[in-house]
């Protein structure tokens, strides 16, 4: 064994013995914990093989299999990978210094692939914090243990006896002991005892079976493996629980003491329940317990420190009794443990590492106190683990605060996707985005985003009733250390306002049209424009002449006079009254605005060169469909219908219009006819409404001053209606939409009635 590094640890002191330079930073930890030695060794630094011996007045003995149990020693990796040894104060190889100081000479031996051992030997010593109660019992993860105080004449506890005379006769010292055994005697039936039987062994065979039997300084010490050759399982209040029921006898001076030495443990493992991890063990264990007894209370403990009550309700840990069961539940991640991530198959875990232990303590009929300390370090590996998005934006500063978590320390944000661009730390406030990492008070941290609702990356809907939703979605791009796993979190935070701005709808009259404005409001997307009824595209804008003028705050739509958006309400001496209907309908939520502007177009001001003439069918028996009147060429069909009316607007030279001249003055004059289309499945019109004719015509001196003349057929004051837009059809040619209406200096209006 090589010698030559060495350190000593004095009540957790480094103080070097011989070359300390050569012995790496932080590679070794300890502490004093209540009733062992705790040492760890850190993972980065441990060899192809290491193991740890421990060192007496006898020799070397390396810490290994059953003889580790059965003298008090416990060693495991924890979830860091760290080498951790725990030593009972009462241990083999411990030097007890009247009870009131321990001392252990543990060498740590490493070796590497080539197996080049170094070895570090540590001297731990911690002094005894609290005083010794008359009977001890620890559940460690490998053993069980229990302590007495040793009896001198004369002794008032009742788990131990004096015997005089002696009723057996035995020698002085430990060898001659006699341990009696209390083992079940089981029936045929499976897991049914008759009753119980005594073995009385002397200490040696005590020790070939298993049993650590000694007196360590003012105590006596029982300590055994779990499943030894005379334990048996036991249940308690459903508890399933492991029992060793043994006396000890020994001689002192010329009187025979027995001691009760009997210990019981909890073999129940820590279990999940949904978000905490459960540890459930009896109240009072009867076999240990004498009534009447007293309960003293039960302390939880983590990494061999107790927790105050104050400090475990801090951290979520609960103690319950719940039908004679003591119950402790602690959050799953809850300080106080190791938590380590994984990611499988695109999914984030979690395995969480808890170092836990209890005390209880209590009086009954046989011992003054009783302390029960027990240790069940939980591994709960492997959970699945959501993330936790955090949205903790303040609505009225406008700015977007998400934050993803919590995560412990071997996590870390790579970058962020916003809008499907990848934004690292360093572009992050260019882009106008904030990016950090908050830690907490446990150790672990999340990661925060914040992003103003004005944000190109953040989405707008309208939802009705002015009120806007704004959406962020981002996926964070972590990483795991240091397996370098790589895990995608999508996340997504969203806020209702009622801060839109709906458009304004205006218009206004012009020479020869009318001028519709659309003033944009503050969210002018998804909206549909209708014209007339028909929704505006480029389509219809080339169809029917429109005008589109672009502005930063409004948009406009020029409609001339006779396009198909124009309704025709009215037609007199005092002009044209006509309307356009301007509406805006949301994609999303059907809202609806609409405006309607009305102008009114003098005579003079109305285009040259054309008829207008207004038919009025309501007096037709049996009534006619104003849509299937034409002028005497059939192709030419009303410019705009309702149920009752139809406007034709037509060249003075076209649609069969017959001009003579007489008297120095040119006469026009067309007829409206009814000329529906008879299809097989409707039924055929009657004489009458074939025979329904409407002369129509007007007057214009040779010498071409402009005149109005109105036909009339019956006499009628002409009254404001509206008419709906004509649909096309195929009977009327294209050119009637396209061609460029008549200029010139003859004006011509033609109200008729039927």
């Amino acid at each position: 064994m090589d010698h030559t590094k060495m350190l000593c640890f004095i009540w957790l002191c480094i103080v070097p013995i011989s070359d300390s330079k050569s012995i790496p930073i932080g590679m070794f930890r300890t502490e004093c914990q209540d009733r062992h030695f705790w040492l760890a060794v850190r993972s980065n630094v441990l060899g192809y093989t290491f193991r740890f011996d421990v060192e007496d007045d006898h020799g070397v003995r390396t810490i290994t299999g059953p003889w580790a149990a059965e003298c008090g020693y416990t060693v495991v990796r924890d979830l860091l990978g760290d080498l951790v040894l725990r030593a009972s104060y009462l241990a083999c190889n411990v030097e007890n210094q009247v009870d009131s100081e321990f001392q252990l000479l543990v060498w740590f031996v490493n070796a590497d692939v080539h197996n080049e051992e170094t070895s570090y030997p540590l001297l731990l010593t911690c002094p005894l914090q609290q005083p010794w109660s008359p009977r001890e019992i620890v559940c460690e993860e490998t053993y069980m243990e229990v302590s007495v105080l040793k009896p001198t004449p004369p002794d008032h506890q009742k788990g131990t006896e004096w015997m005089n005379p002696a009723p057996v006769s035995l020698e002085e010292g430990v060898s001659g002991w006699r341990v009696v055994f209390h083992v079940p005697v089981m029936s045929q039936e499976p897991g049914e005892a008759r009753g119980m039987r005594e073995e009385t062994v002397p200490v040696e065979v005590a020790h070939l079976l298993g049993y650590r039997i000694n007196s360590r300084g003012s105590r006596i010490l029982l300590r055994c493996p779990y499943g030894s050759r005379l334990s048996y399982p036991v249940q308690v209040n459903g508890i399933e629980m492991e029992l060793v029921s043994a006396t000890v006898f020994y001689k002192h001076q010329w009187t025979l003491l027995r001691v009760d030495t009997s210990v019981a443990c909890t073999t129940r493992k820590a279990s999940v329940e949904g978000t905490h991890i459960v540890w459930t063990f009896p109240h009072a264990v009867s076999p240990l317990v004498q009534p009447p007894a007293t309960d003293r209370g039960v302390r939880v403990g983590v990494g061999g420190q107790y927790l105050s009550s104050c400090m475990a309700q801090q951290r979520g840990y609960q103690v319950q009794e719940l039908s004679g069961r003591v119950q402790i539940q602690v959050p799953f991640g809850a300080e106080g443990g190791l938590v380590k991530s994984h990611v499988i198959d695109g999914e984030y875990l979690q395995s969480y590492f808890l170092d836990l232990f209890y005390l209880q303590e209590w009086e009954d009929a046989q011992w003054s106190l009783t302390q029960q300390r027990s240790f069940r370090p939980v591994s709960v590996l492997r959970q699945p683990h959501t993330p936790r998005v955090i949205n903790s934006t303040v609505v009225s500063e406008g700015v977007f605060s998400m934050a993803l978590g919590l995560f412990p320390p071997d996590v870390s944000l790579v970058n962020v996707t916003v809008a499907g661009e990848t934004v690292s730390w360093s572009k992050a406030d260019g882009l106008g985005l904030g990016l950090s990492q908050v830690p907490f008070p446990n150790g672990s941290h999340a990661f925060l985003l914040q992003a103003p609702f004005s944000h190109p990356a953040v989405s707008q809907q309208y939802l009705g009733d002015r009120r806007r939703r704004y959406t962020l979605s981002v996926v964070f791009n972590l990483l795991v250390s240091p397996e370098a796993e790589l895990y995608r979190h999508p996340a997504t935070v969203e806020t209702d306002l009622q801060d839109v701005v709906l458009p304004s709808l205006a218009g206004e009259c012009m020479a020869r049209g009318v001028k519709l404005l659309l003033h944009y409001g503050n969210m002018d997307t998804d909206w549909a424009v209708y014209v007339g009824g028909e929704r505006l595209d480029w389509d219809v804008v080339q169809v029917e002449g429109y005008n589109l003028v672009a502005q930063k705050d409004q948009f406009g739509v020029d409609v001339p006079l006779y396009s198909q958006g124009m309704t025709y309400e009215g037609l007199g001496m005092e002009g044209l009254l006509v309307s356009v209907q301007l509406s805006l309908s949301h994609l999303d939520t059907g809202e609806n605005i609409t405006y309607r502007q009305r102008c009114l177009f003098p005579v003079q001001e109305l285009l040259d060169g054309r008829i207008i003439v207004l038919v009025d069918t309501s007096a037709v028996s049996p009534p006619i469909d104003p849509e299937w009147t034409s002028l005497l060429n059939p192709s030419c069909r009303p410019l705009h219908t309702n149920l009752t009316r139809a406007l034709f607007s037509f060249s003075i030279d076209t649609c069969g219009t017959i001009k003579t001249l007489k008297d120095n003055e040119l006469s026009y004059a067309n007829e409206v006819r009814y000329t529906p289309a008879v299809l097989p499945h409707m039924t055929p019109p009657s004489i009458h409404q074939l025979s329904f004719r409407v002369p129509v015509g007007c007057v214009h001196p040779v010498d071409g001053q402009p005149t109005l003349s109105i036909y009339e057929s019956q006499s009628h004051t002409p009254s404001p209606a509206s008419f709906r837009p004509r649909k096309r059809r195929a009977l009327r040619t294209e050119g009637h939409w396209k061609r460029p209406l008549v200029r010139g200096q003859k004006m011509h209006i033609a109200e008729t009635g039927g």
